[in-house]
């Protein structure tokens, strides 16, 4: 863990649409509505996408759980 912390990762699936994506990024997560309608594009065409960085282990679980509820494919690596 070079620079602390915890990245919370989202990877693609074939199950889940850009819009599912979208309304889970921005209304569950709290992500700001242009990230949360960009991160579903990137997510598509790279495999995996960035959807925070957190302090605390804790946070950055609670944000991956919470995309699981919904389907998505998320999960917390090390900074």
């Amino acid at each position: 863990m070079s620079s602390g912390g915890w990245r919370v990762l989202l990877w693609d699936d074939d199950v889940n649409s850009v819009a599912t994506v979208a309304f889970v990024l921005h209304r569950v997560v709290g992500l700001a509505l242009g990230t949360a309608l960009d991160l579903p594009h990137e997510v598509d065409s790279r495999g995996v996408a960035e959807v925070g960085c957190y302090d605390n282990l804790e946070d950055a679980e609670v944000t991956a759980a919470r995309m699981q509820v919904f389907g998505l494919h998320s999960g917390v690596v090390p900074a």
